[in-house]
Formats: C-alpha cells, sequence, structure tokens
C-alpha cells in the first residue's frame, strides 16, 4: 500500500466512525454526547481521545520519532484514560482533530511511492491500529447500544 492509497482508506475509517456516530444520533459538536456514557464505560470524549493517542503515537512513528507512553499497548490504553478520563467536551474535540492534522502532515511527507528505507511502512502494524481503532471504537458504541457489530469495513464509502 503507498501513501496515498493509505490516506484513503484512513478518510474511509473516519468517514465510517462518523457514520456511525451520526447512525447513533450521536454529534462531536454537541457537549452533552461527548459527555454520555456510550460504551466501555467510557463517555463519546473518551473514546476519542483514545483515537487520538494512537493517532499521535503512529505519527510519531511515521515522522522517525521516539513513541510516546509505554510499548505494551494495553499499559499505553491504561495510561492514556487515566490521562483524559472526564475530558471536556471541547478537549475531546480539539484533542481528536489536532491529533488527526498530526498524524495527516507526518504521512504527508513521506513520498507518494513510499519511504524506501520502510517499505512496508503502511501495511505494518503501527499504521494498522490506527485504521482498526475506528472499526473498534464503532464496535462499542454499536454493541452498547443494542445494534449489530458492523460488517468488515471492506471496500470504500470515500472516493
Amino acid at each position: 500500500m503507498n501513501r496515498d492509497d493509505y490516506l484513503l482508506k484512513l478518510r474511509d475509517r473516519r468517514t465510517r466512525f462518523a457514520l456511525v456516530l451520526e447512525e447513533l444520533s450521536l454529534s462531536l459538536g454537541r457537549d452533552g454526547d461527548l459527555k454520555k456514557r456510550v460504551g466501555g464505560g467510557w463517555t463519546l470524549g473518551e473514546h476519542l481521545v483514545h483515537i487520538a493517542a494512537w493517532e499521535r503515537r503512529y505519527g510519531r512513528v511515521v515522522a522517525r520519532r521516539p513513541r510516546v507512553g509505554p510499548s505494551d499497548w494495553q499499559k499505553f490504553n491504561d495510561a492514556v484514560y487515566a490521562e483524559w478520563k472526564g475530558v471536556a467536551p471541547d478537549r475531546a474535540r480539539a484533542e481528536y482533530e489536532s491529533a488527526h492534522r498530526q498524524l495527516l502532515k507526518a504521512i504527508k511527507r513521506v513520498p507518494a511511492k513510499g519511504d524506501p528505507e520502510r517499505p512496508n511502512l503502511f501495511e505494518g502494524w503501527d499504521l494498522g491500529a490506527v485504521l482498526s481503532h475506528y472499526r473498534e471504537h464503532a464496535t462499542i458504541l454499536l454493541l452498547e447500544a443494542g445494534r449489530e457489530k458492523p460488517p468488515a469495513w471492506r471496500g470504500k464509502v470515500v472516493e
């Protein structure tokens, strides 16, 4: 997968997540929705900053900077939750958008055909984890709302 394919896939996953929020009548623009417990004991705002933390972490990998936080993914998740528990809606929105912009900026610095020193950068676990987090959290929200787990997100909903 090259850089532009990855960017399209990332945009697709983010769009699908937004469609799940819409299906559940949740809005990033409503403070009350961001304070609402929507799955796993977390508020929607806490889900957003969790996704943002993964985007920041792997944006650093793409930019060739050291990862932040514990290397064990569960310890990383626990640390993120401890840091952001009870996050205010405006901070959750800002972090969600800021982390995404940072990730996009790092990815766009990679040559379109990829990084010759890291030929599998866009197919590896790190950036795959960013993509999968959108569906994982969409699933948590849907199941909490009594909905079906979404089928695999294949193909694309954006061009």
